[in-house]
């Protein structure tokens, strides 16, 4: 239908500073989330099961103790600060659309990130970081009939640091192709 429903907001230098300090504090306060978009109060087993994997892993390569509960809040709250990134773009739609809208958005997501990669820069979505999306939209004065839903970070990925050597695991496509051919 050609819709191109997504909005998006781009934030650097001071603005971007000043709203990864706002979201941070916010987020370190231990304010509840309230997300334009929330996540699932459950997750199917076999999601969790994956999410936990990739959980284990990434802080065993980042050398984070999983029950080290102090260095995991300070891995998640690093969300808050774009992870360091100069830039952050926040998308957002329009609250009267339908969920099917959705899948729109994920895809214009899913190309902004290829074009941002083929220009040579990083770019990493980020769901968590909208658990504020308030402070984002006063921040940005973004206007009031935008849910915000995710945001990307983006900037030159510094290839030394050691989370840009993880590599997370993918699904084989046995696990989620099922073939009904004649």
């Amino acid at each position: 239908m050609n819709t191109q429903p997504w909005e998006v907001f781009v934030a650097s230098g001071d603005k971007k500073e000043a709203l990864a300090k706002a979201l941070y504090k916010e987020a370190s306060s231990g304010a509840a989330p309230r997300a334009d978009l929330p996540a699932p109060k459950e997750w199917p087993e076999a999601l969790t099961k994956r999410f936990m994997e990739h959980r284990t892993r990434r802080f065993k390569f980042l050398g984070i103790d999983p029950s080290d509960q102090q260095k995991v809040r300070e891995s998640q709250l690093r969300n808050f600060q774009f992870y360091g990134a100069p830039c952050a773009l926040f998308i957002g739609l329009d609250k009267s659309l339908a969920p099917w809208s959705i899948f729109d958005l994920g895809v214009f997501t899913g190309s902004l990130l290829l074009a941002i990669h083929d220009l040579g820069l990083g770019a990493v979505p980020q769901a968590a970081s909208m658990a504020y999306p308030d402070i984002v939209k006063k921040a940005l004065n973004i206007p009031s009939n935008i849910n915000v839903i995710l945001s990307v970070a983006m900037g030159y990925p510094d290839k030394k640091a050691l989370i840009n050597q993880y590599q997370s695991q993918r699904r084989g496509q046995d696990d989620f192709v099922r073939w009904h051919m004649e």
